[in-house]
């Protein structure tokens, strides 16, 4: 067993502005013993499984690839847009790519290099759960997602823990019960019989009563509480079995959410009625291929650049969209700036209208939809500060004591910090940083912060924006909007 052991526990969709000692009072004290960082960054677009693929390898979208929750890749998926959440569809995509998901090396390789493991408890989507350990399969690790145990792996230790354990409970929403479930298979089987070198938890709370019951509803609020009460009872347990100075901890959300204020947007039927042809599906000959919830984009026939700058003109002049993103910018930002230049980007990037309106309980932050989501419920995805800020927290023997940090950091850069926990080098692929402001025992600060803004060229009465901050050579993305008139 190595002498520091990492737990990475993430709270899906967790708002910063939502821990406070009076809702999670577990996870405000951990964080003031040990180092929060109040400015954390998600990267684009922020929806889950891209930022799970982030944590899995510390870079952005332009190097791992996976640029969308949904998005096109002919090999991965031939006649449909590639769904990442769908396990099915996921694992059979894995398989035409020969392994090659994502295009850099992830976390359970780099530790299976070392001789170390890693074992992932996700109460997500069945997608996420492979997301953070696809490797699972070939190297015997322990991966479980409640919701498709049949595809979980390896299927005798799946059986043996939910027999220890008990069967898992129906799904609900707010999805309490599961929240358990999922403390209760790392602390009756995952310790006791593996104490791997890296656990990866992941709650589906308060992502999904943000979702579908709203933010700061009374559903989700009982969630919030449920999912610290959770975490109240590993850090109980941490110190009853005298692994403080072992066991290092991570606590994060992949990204924020925000208020829904209308129904679905229909912008297929807009683009149509517009005078463009437009599927949500690979193959036939229209116009372009629509990849949309409140981010996400157009993967235009064979990229025909004047196809393309009619389409963005049209978009640029509607009032429901936000921040638009080529991957030559000029009249629009560029997927460079936005930190996803892969060969996997729609041709034309953009997010729908977003602002930071107060819903009904006083928490800011609203927007547009193009998906089904309840008027009232959450949705994230886009360059609103609100989605764009998430939660960081670390705590150990490793780690300093009641500090608050200012300087940015991102999801990218838990990869490489909890590496150097374990004395194992980072591969040339990482973009984040190691949060040396962080560590007990560090002499040596990283360089302070710095900030740039990028504007698309004005384009009839439309400019879009983009803040970025900078450590180092590290980026991080603060938010992008778009000023009229």
């Amino acid at each position: 067993m190595p002498e520091r052991r990492v737990l990475i526990v993430s709270f899906d969709a967790l708002r910063p502005d939502m821990v406070t000692p009076e809702l999670m009072p577990n996870l405000t004290r951990f964080a003031a013993s040990g180092v929060r960082f109040a400015n954390n960054r998600s990267t684009y677009p922020t929806e889950t499984r891209v930022n799970q693929t982030a944590l899995v390898t510390g870079a952005s979208p332009s190097r791992h690839g996976i640029v969308g929750n949904q998005f096109m890749d002919l090999v991965a998926s031939p006649d449909a847009l590639f769904n990442t959440g769908d396990e099915t569809a996921l694992s059979a995509g894995d398989k035409r790519l020969n392994g090659r998901l994502v295009d850099t090396p992830v976390l359970s390789e780099i530790l299976a290099e070392a001789g170390l493991d890693l074992a992932v408890v996700s109460a997500g989507t069945p997608g996420g759960c492979r997301i953070l350990n696809h490797k699972a399969e070939g190297q015997g690790a322990f991966r479980l997602a409640l919701m498709r145990p049949d595809a979980s792996v390896p299927a005798d230790r799946i059986a043996a823990a939910i027999e220890r354990v008990g069967p898992i409970p129906k799904h609900r929403i707010p999805s309490i019960e599961w929240l358990t479930y999922t403390t209760d298979i790392y602390l009756k089987y995952i310790e006791p019989e593996q104490a791997p070198a890296v656990t990866i938890l992941w709650y589906c709370e308060p992502d999904n009563s943000y979702h579908y019951k709203g933010i700061g509803t009374p559903d989700n609020l009982a969630a919030i509480r449920a999912v610290d009460a959770e975490f109240g009872r590993i850090l109980a347990w941490r110190e009853a079995e005298g692994l403080k100075e072992t066991l290092q901890i991570v606590t994060l959300s992949d990204h924020g959410q925000i208020t829904v204020t209308s129904g679905a947007l229909n912008v297929a039927q807009k683009l149509t009625e517009a005078g463009f042809s437009v599927g949500d599906t690979v193959g036939g000959d229209q116009d372009a291929v629509l990849s949309l919830a409140s981010a996400g984009g157009l993967y235009v026939r064979n990229s025909d650049p004047d196809l393309i700058a009619r389409m963005v003109g049209w978009l640029q002049a509607q009032p429901w969209c936000g921040p638009v993103f080529t991957r030559d910018g000029g009249a629009t930002l560029s997927h460079d700036q936005i930190g996803i230049a892969h060969r996997r980007a729609p041709d034309i990037g953009f997010v729908v209208t977003s602002d930071d309106a107060v819903n009904e309980h006083g928490l800011a932050g609203s927007s547009l939809q193009n998906s089904t989501y309840p008027v009232g419920g959450g949705l994230h995805g886009g360059m609103n500060p609100k989605e764009l800020h998430n939660w960081l927290a670390l705590g150990g023997s490793a780690f300093a004591a009641g500090q608050v940090v200012e300087r940015p950091s991102g999801i990218i850069d838990i990869l490489p910090t909890v590496l150097h926990l374990l004395d194992i080098p980072a591969p040339e692929s990482v973009e984040g940083r190691v949060l040396l402001e962080a560590l007990a025992e560090n002499d040596t600060q990283p360089p302070e912060a710095t900030t740039e803004t990028y504007s698309s060229d004005p384009a009839e009465g439309y400019q879009a924006h983009v803040a970025v901050s900078r450590v180092g050579a590290t980026r991080y993305l603060d938010r992008a909007w778009v000023t009229r008139g």
